[in-house]
């Protein structure tokens, strides 16, 4: 059996469990400071995770937080039925999931400056306003969000929303850059940013389905 970093997860649960090592590498402060002062929930929760670590260790996945992400190599693409695109022959998806497409807008949010100036009567019915001007434009950035569908096939990337839609080729694929939360796809000029908690996983799975592109071409 290949060792994994699935493996090592298991190994440190084992050892460190009762500390609630682990559940600090998930990221999951609060529980890790309660396993640490109650030794892994008086050793029931620690051989709970010990089993929960075990089989995703077993099944070649990692956990992080309460999910388990597949990041082993020698572990079959998943193939997933997306009902929001329509595929073409020999065209299958590996991944479907909602994204939040986000587009930074830069407005104005405001105005300062400015004044009334003062209104002086010359005549009956009339007056003569002086001192005023105009307030100045105060301009921002403000986050644009739209909830839809991120797909991936072995030929396309799909985001299927109301705002910021797009389906282009693999081929077109210029980069792609994965944030903790959010993830980037650059397509020549064109930049698209997906708020999303799966983006390691996503590009995990982008970087498998063009590695074998290439050898395919080979």
């Amino acid at each position: 059996m290949k060792w994994s970093e699935s493996w090592t997860d298991f190994v440190v649960c084992l050892l460190l469990g009762w500390l609630g090592v682990h559940k600090f590498l998930e990221k999951d402060i609060g529980m890790g400071v309660l396993y640490l002062f109650t030794f892994g929930l008086f050793g029931i929760g620690w051989v709970i995770d010990i089993i929960r670590y075990l089989v995703a260790a077993l099944k070649g996945e990692r956990i992080q937080g309460k999910k388990s992400i597949t990041y082993d190599m020698n572990v079959p693409l998943p193939i997933v039925n997306a009902t929001n695109i329509m595929l073409s022959n020999g065209e299958v998806c590996h991944y479907c999931s909602p994204a939040t497409y986000v587009k930074t807008k830069n407005v104005v949010v405001g105005y300062s400056g400015g004044s009334q100036g003062v209104s002086i009567r010359v005549a009956k019915g009339m007056s003569y306003r002086v001192g005023a001007s105009k307030a100045a434009p105060v301009r921002g950035n403000v986050e644009e969000r739209t909830n839809g569908l991120l797909s991936i096939t072995n030929k396309r990337i799909v985001f299927s929303a109301a705002k910021g839609a797009f389906d282009k080729k693999l081929t077109s694929l210029s980069s792609v850059t994965p944030y903790k939360n959010a993830i980037d796809f650059q397509f020549g000029a064109q930049q698209y940013s997906l708020e999303t908690k799966q983006a390691k996983f996503i590009y995990s799975v982008l970087a498998r389905i063009i590695n074998s592109i290439n050898e395919d071409e080979v």
